[in-house]
């Protein structure tokens, strides 16, 4: 189905670092309180069981399921343009890496919902917010596709053609039959 076994090895890798540096902090380091960059940065483990971001600032207490069928649904989304793209383009290295950390943040964030019941933050921005490593994986996503606007990356530039979305929503949505 997918061309590049890298990409999906580097999937595994992050995600598997993730539950890892968790496992390993709920075993031994709740409660904690490090210093990283004082008086900005700290380490600190705290379990967000708002599910989300959005749901945890809006104080919304949608259930722990519908948070998981939206991260599933996203995932799917995810995983089909991905297909898409490479059917369209071929395979090629920014694709791959965009891919790799947008969906190994969200399998983390369906993981956690799942079988954390939440989240398992530990990097605290002082007066901000606590994170964790799949927020950075989305973070890095973010980061690379603005790197890749900015140095006018071709196959970014190609991405975002408006007929590229319109062509991948038209695969997607069933076709009209015309009437006999």
């Amino acid at each position: 189905m997918f061309k590049s076994k890298k990409t999906w090895v580097l999937i595994a890798l992050l995600v598997a670092a993730d539950q890892c540096v968790k496992l390993y902090i709920n075993a031994n380091l709740l409660g904690a309180a490090l210093p990283i960059a004082p008086p900005v940065l700290f380490f600190k483990p705290v379990f967000n069981t708002d599910y989300s971001w959005f749901a945890s600032m809006l104080d919304l207490s949608a259930g722990k399921w519908l948070h998981a069928a939206v991260v599933g649904f996203l995932i799917l989304i995810i995983t089909l343009f991905y297909r898409f793209i490479n059917l369209r383009m071929g395979s090629r290295t920014a694709v791959n890496s965009l891919f790799a950390f947008l969906f190994s943040g969200a399998l983390c964030s369906l993981l956690d919902k799942v079988f954390w019941n939440g989240s398992l933050d530990f990097i605290l921005v002082n007066g901000l917010f606590t994170f964790d490593t799949k927020d950075v994986y989305i973070s890095v996503f973010i980061g690379l596709v603005l790197l890749f606007l900015v140095l006018k990356n071709k196959t970014i530039a190609e991405m975002g053609e408006k007929r590229l979305p319109r062509q991948f929503l038209k695969e997607l949505l069933p076709k009209k039959r015309k009437a006999a």
